[in-house]
């Protein structure tokens, strides 16, 4: 699990389309490292470079204008993460320097994905998400905050003159993201608790041990 965190201020890019596949997110050609390390140079790169893996930069694709090109929250539509199950598209967000990833729905294996890679996807009605990607492009240098524990973000950095919005998060996934631990260093420290809960039934019931 990478380092927690329960707050972020950060530039957003807004790509508010849906169906963002993880093959968009880093094309197959891509898929030649074997470590979950130097991913980011990759994220995108069908759009992002003028001749592919050759990596000479687009200036017109989003992610290579400042100050989008330091980017830690990424707004997407729905569907974010479809296609196939390669977590190698959550390595190239998250070694590119994304923290978060805010969309109106996620593919279910990739938002699992983003949690277990220290990268929180947060859940947003679609009118939100639009509206948020017009403000960030209308003043990008703003930025986005979110707090994880509130479950608000809102646009630049004061929470009181800006208006925050809620987002979905699951608690168990906030846990994780907000603690740095695994998901079997939450199931250890319930093993005490299981154990005792066996031996309780087992004596109950006697026949289920049989």
């Amino acid at each position: 699990m990478a380092h927690p965190f329960l707050r972020l201020k950060g530039i957003a890019l807004p790509m508010p389309r849906d169906n963002i596949d993880t093959d968009e997110l880093i094309p197959i050609a891509e898929n030649t490292r074997t470590s979950t390390k130097g991913w980011g140079d990759g994220l995108f790169a069908a759009k992002r470079y003028l001749d592919g893996l050759g990596h000479t930069p687009d200036p017109s694709f989003i992610l290579n204008q400042p100050p989008y090109h330091r980017a830690e929250i990424l707004l997407a539509g729905t569907n974010l993460g479809c296609g196939s199950s390669r977590e190698s598209a959550v390595w190239a967000l998250r070694d590119f320097g994304f923290r978060i990833v805010v969309a109106a729905s996620f593919n279910e294996t990739f938002k699992r994905n983003c949690v277990i890679n220290g990268l929180a996807p947060l859940i947003l009605p679609r009118d939100d998400v639009e509206r948020l990607s017009q403000q960030v492009i209308a003043d990008p240098a703003l930025g986005m905050s979110v707090d994880l524990l509130d479950s608000e973000l809102w646009i630049g950095g004061a929470r009181e003159q800006a208006g925050t919005i809620p987002f979905v998060l699951d608690p168990f996934y906030r846990t994780l993201l907000t603690t740095g631990k695994t998901e079997d260093d939450l199931l250890g420290g319930l093993r005490g608790a299981i154990d005792q809960r066996r031996a309780e039934i087992t004596k109950s019931q006697c026949w289920l041990a049989s």
